[in-house]
């Protein structure tokens, strides 16, 4: 049987506090937020938002835990069709997670997610939870900087991200 949402929460800030790490908790929404610095000054920073998603048949049980990284970025509208190939690209082949861009208001973030059904994840489970996100960010971001700008196209950005 899958825990509680109140013992995945605590599960969760069991080990923001073991590192001691800041992060916000929304309890109404189930939502942790931390901010972790990344490799690219562009960027600056990513937002990490943890989520413990309650189950639809027993809404007070954790169904799954949803992390979202997120960057201030905002792809231009003109660039979204170029910036989603380049998204596409770096998803081809990932083990745990992926990018996702939302097309009408140009949103990027990147995706890592833990069924709940039967037991809670541990630790280093949960750890990346948040290190994949600023990796992936470290990774892909200077290609997504240069193909939201127009300096490169989605398949050199991409090549160029890969060879690291």
């Amino acid at each position: 049987m899958s825990a509680s949402i109140h013992r995945a929460a605590d599960t969760i800030r069991d080990m923001f506090e073991e590192h001691l790490w800041s992060y916000e908790y929304n309890e109404e929404k189930h939502r942790f937020t931390a901010r972790h610095d990344l490799e690219i000054p562009e960027l600056k920073e990513t937002e990490i938002h943890i989520y413990v998603r309650p189950s639809t048949i027993e809404p007070t049980r954790c169904r799954s835990i949803v992390a979202y990284g997120l960057t201030h970025l905002k792809v231009a509208p003109d660039r979204i069709a170029q910036v989603g190939e380049y998204l596409t690209r770096a998803n081809f082949g990932l083990a745990i997670g992926n990018f996702e861009l939302d097309c009408e208001n140009g949103t990027i973030r990147y995706k890592v997610s833990i069924n709940c059904r039967s037991s809670l994840p541990g630790t280093s489970a949960l750890e990346d939870m948040i290190a994949i996100p600023i990796a992936m960010f470290n990774r892909y971001g200077r290609g997504l900087l240069a193909v939201n700008a127009g300096t490169e196209t989605a398949k050199e950005a991409a090549a160029k991200a890969d060879a690291r």
